[in-house]
């Protein structure tokens, strides 16, 4: 729908402009704004849509859902997910975006906690009628992004002892 450094930039207005709480999935499907704030930003981010694809989509072609409360945007995601379970390869490819976006977000207290709560329960729910597509695929990209985490922090932990080291000599 519109590239990824163009997601980037829209995702950085937006936090600008809402808060740090936002979070922009892109597929070749179509593009989702989460967010989480006490005002509604929906117009603002329906016009915002509008302003970065300007050039590039048929603007009478853009389906916007606004969903504001968490009931409807559980409905909403699960569904999604349940639709793109019929397509495994789409599947795939959301689910590894959704978990790379958790782990890029993972400072988020509100909208990443909330849509994961969703995604672990549909994919619970798809994997107890075995209709989860690549569910080993998905597992094992949960596990790496995991895995990468814990190195990560292991790193920072010895970054901060090497500066107190330094620092106390």
């Amino acid at each position: 729908m519109i590239s990824s450094s163009m997601v980037t930039a829209f995702e950085t207005f937006l936090k600008r402009t809402i808060g740090k709480e936002v979070l922009i999935v892109n597929t070749n499907m179509g593009i989702e704004v989460y967010y989480y704030s006490k005002n509604d930003y929906s117009i603002f981010i329906r016009e915002g849509v509008l302003l970065y694809t300007l050039a590039r989509i048929d603007h009478e072609k853009l389906k916007f859902v606004n969903n504001l409360n968490r009931e409807e945007v559980c409905r909403n995601f699960c569904e999604t997910l349940i639709a793109f379970s019929q397509y495994p390869q789409i599947f795939l490819a959301y689910a590894k975006k959704f978990i790379y976006l958790k782990e890029k977000n993972k400072s988020s207290r509100y909208v990443i906690p909330i849509l994961d709560s969703f995604f672990e329960e549909t994919l619970k729910t798809l994997n107890e009628t075995g209709e989860v597509p690549h569910y080993k695929k998905i597992e094992k990209t949960k596990k790496r992004f995991q895995k990468l985490g814990s190195e990560k922090n292991i790193i920072m932990n010895l970054i901060a002892e090497i500066l107190l080291k330094i620092h106390s000599n």
